[in-house]
């Protein structure tokens, strides 16, 4: 399982596939859990082409915020 992290607001964040064939995968964030997806938008959280490469930009962002890994 791909980790998530909770933002400074207490937010779900994840990396997610975009509405496309699977090419396209971003991070992004959930203030409940019934609630719907919003795109993180940084030049350091880039749509990416794989999941992993977005996972990864998530991890180094994670830590540079000091977020909380969701268990």
């Amino acid at each position: 399982m791909e980790k998530r992290y909770y933002d400074d607001a207490g937010a779900l964040v994840s990396v997610t596939c975009g509405i496309s064939n699977g090419d396209k995968w971003m991070t992004v964030r959930q203030k409940t859990p019934k609630a719907g997806t919003h795109r993180i938008k940084s030049p350091k959280l880039p749509v990416r082409g794989t999941r992993a490469e977005a996972q990864q930009d998530l991890d180094a962002y994670a830590i540079i915020k000091k977020w909380d890994e969701v268990d």
